[in-house]
Formats: structure tokens, sequence, C-alpha cells
């Protein structure tokens, strides 16, 4: 399985093939690229503070792992986590997924995985793998964290 995690393109176009991919999870503030993921079979997203379609968070189970995403901004993020790790245990995920930062991030709390890709419009986005969680800046790994999806 092998899953693209972006965020915060706003007005940057998606250039990776996104066909490739069995997932593509977008934390929001997905700008033109709208469109693009509501015509993906394979996508799943949320609502930014900068969007003006969709849902402002939802759940969904990708082989027997419940994800939780959202953009972040309902959680005040950039100030501390500890809202959005609330909602995560109230969802009762396994993974978290978000953005609104611009900052890539990567952690485990109370056996959640939370996943901050980064703003694509920087460079920065995450692949899951069935083995690796892979942080890239541009086309080159920056991080790679052993997960066994």
């Amino acid at each position: 399985m092998k899953i693209l995690v972006l965020s915060d393109n706003h007005h940057k176009d998606i250039n990776l093939n996104i066909d490739e991919f069995d997932y593509v999870i977008h934390c929001g503030d997905c700008g033109y690229s709208y469109n693009l993921l509501r015509n993906q079979n394979n996508a799943l997203y949320v609502k930014g503070n900068c969007d003006f379609q969709g849902d402002k968070e939802c759940s969904y189970y990708i082989n027997n792992k419940k994800i939780f995403i959202t953009h972040g901004d309902l959680y005040n993020v950039k100030m501390h986590y500890n809202n959005l790790l609330y909602r995560a245990l109230e969802v009762e995920c396994n993974y978290c997924f978000f953005g609104h930062t611009h900052r890539q991030d990567v952690f485990k709390k109370d056996n959640i995985i939370f996943i901050n890709p980064g703003a694509y419009m920087d460079g920065y986005y995450v692949i899951i793998d069935d083995n690796y969680i892979l942080q890239y800046k541009e086309d080159i790994i920056i991080n790679k964290i052993k997960n066994k999806w």
C-alpha cells in the first residue's frame, strides 16, 4: 500500500502522479487542487481555513486502521497539540493527519501516530508505505521512520 499525504498547497498545483497511490490524504488548504481531489476516487480530504468547500474533519478506515483527518485550525495547532490529541482520543483513531502549521511533524502520543506533512507549497509532503513513513522536501527523503501499517 502507498499513501500520499499533503496539506497547505494553497495555489501551488500538485505535480505528483497521484494515480500511483492507493490513497491521497489532503489535510486542507488545497486551493486550486480542490477539483482534482474531488474527482479522484482515491482522495480523502478536508476543508482548511482558506478553503470554501468540504468537511472540516472526517474519519475513515484503511486496512483496519482508523484515520482521522482535520486541517488543525479548529484545534489551535499553531499554539499546541493538546486539543488535537483530545479529539484524536475521542474519535479513537490510530492515525491523525493534520496541517495548518506549515511545519512537517511526525510523532506518536497515546498510541496514536500524528502526521503533519508540512506545506506542499514549500515542497513538503509525506508518503506512507507498508513499512515506513517517508518525509519529503521536494523529491528528497529527509526522514524515514519505521512504521508497520
